[in-house]
């Protein structure tokens, strides 16, 4: 038994440096994830989420799941034309991060433009998930604001989530994207958030209620009442209208004509869906709001000198 023991000893002392090598990278790794470190999340972006959580895209939708050759052709000029701006200055585009930054800020630039769609998941909720279909539908049902409610935590906002919209909307000011007209669905959490982010509520239609907080033979009404009130509007070119509502609904059976972006979204991210003719195309998505609420900001390097540097705060308390 002794010796059994000692063989084990030895081959586990021989491999002893291998695991601790293999130790060190799982926790460099988990660091690089917890601080969302380029690289690392590049990884966990393009790899591992959709490995642990894939998109989901029903067969149908997967059918209509196509690039757009004139849009890519617009976006790959776009380019082209910014390329060269930065390249005559002797800078470069720094694309790290894991992230479509050509994609991404092409469509900031079309959303300044005006003439979309913007539908928008909530903000931050707490994660009641084994009530909160129950709670919404009952809000709905009864007419009531959940805020005055014992159970708001399940359907409202956090004060996180709070923050986030209210500096999502500071974002839309900031890149002076104009919006026509804010429809709200009757969530307390999607109205709370269409209030932080813009200060006003236009409408509240239930149809922008998430497919799970409605009875499964009432879905299919509701999706095509949203599809006929959003090809019925008349939309200013220069303006877009702003639907606060939830992750499930871009996928009301019908709803939607052709998916150029997959589904889903975290909260505080949103859809730019396009109206041509009589067909709704789901054009690009912000998976989230904090790298969109980044790029609205652009600057030159600055630099400050403290007049007191025993004393920060007189002058140097923000750049």
């Amino acid at each position: 038994m002794k010796n059994k023991f000692k063989k084990i000893l030895k081959k586990t002392n021989k491999n002893l440096p291998f695991l601790n090598f293999l130790l060190i990278l799982v926790l460099l790794t988990l660091f690089g994830f917890h601080m969302k470190i380029g690289p690392f999340e590049a990884f966990k972006q393009s790899i591992l989420k959709p490995l642990l959580k894939p998109t989901t895209v029903s067969p149908e939708m997967s059918k209509r799941l196509i690039k757009d050759k004139e849009i890519e052709q617009k976006i790959d000029a776009y380019w082209n034309n910014i390329e060269k701006e930065i390249s005559s200055l002797g800078q470069q585009v720094d694309y790290g991060g894991g992230i479509d930054w050509k994609r991404h800020i092409f469509w900031l630039n079309e959303l300044k433009k005006g003439g979309y769609i913007i539908l928008m998941r909530h903000g931050e909720r707490e994660k009641w998930h084994e009530a909160l279909a129950g709670f919404d539908a009952y809000e709905l049902s009864n007419k009531i604001n959940a805020r005055n409610t014992d159970w708001y935590k399940a359907v409202c906002l956090t004060k996180r989530g709070i923050e986030s919209v209210k500096n999502t909307g500071r974002s839309f000011r900031e890149a002076n994207i104009k919006i026509q007209k804010i429809i709200s669905s009757p969530s307390c959490r999607a109205r709370e958030t269409a209030f932080y982010a813009f200060n006003r509520i236009d409408e509240i239609h239930s149809s922008l209620l998430h497919r799970t907080g409605i009875h499964p033979l009432d879905r299919y009404k509701y999706g095509q009442d949203l599809r006929k009130t959003l090809l019925n509007f008349k939309l200013n070119n220069d303006k877009n209208l702003f639907l606060s509502a939830h992750n499930s609904v871009i996928d009301f059976p019908d709803l939607i004509d052709v998916f150029n972006t997959s589904v889903g979204l975290d909260e505080g991210g949103f859809y730019i869906i396009e109206k041509v003719g009589t067909k709704l195309i789901a054009r690009y998505k912000y998976h989230n709001g904090g790298v969109f609420n980044m790029i609205v900001y652009r600057g030159n390097p600055i630099k400050k000198i403290c007049s007191n540097p025993k004393n920060p705060m007189s002058d140097c308390s923000s750049m």
